[in-house]
């Protein structure tokens, strides 16, 4: 076995055995819709909750847009001028559009720029 030889085989050896590089992923939280409603009621924030509710949503549903009915947020303490306060601001930062109809649920398609930063 030549040098030359020698050197193929090891390099080879040594590509083979590196470990595989770990993707880099961005860290989330899980948690219950009931425990993060009580901890936004007792910080006096329950604007954040809705949209804890609406990555819920997006995430459940596997879609970017849903309906946000008063009575599914109602469960979790946040009242129907809350959540279309907290609509507006999230709108107003681009993490949302908003699509408002009379007598009608909205509409709310969460950007993929904000679904980044939440992380998949």
């Amino acid at each position: 076995m030549t040098d030359d030889d020698y050197a193929r085989l090891r390099l080879g050896e040594l590509h083979a055995a590196a470990p595989a590089k770990r993707k880099k992923i961005e860290p989330y939280a899980k948690v219950k819709l009931g425990a993060a409603a009580r901890a936004f009621t007792a910080m006096n924030c329950p604007k954040a909750m809705v949209w804890v509710w609406l990555v819920h949503q997006t995430r459940k549903t596997g879609k970017h847009t849903v309906a946000v009915p008063s009575s599914a947020l109602g469960r979790y303490g946040v009242s129907r001028d809350v959540k279309s306060s907290a609509l507006r601001q999230l709108e107003a930062d681009g993490l949302i559009t908003v699509k408002r109809t009379t007598c009608k649920n909205p509409i709310v398609t969460v950007s993929k720029i904000a679904d980044r930063t939440v992380g998949d």
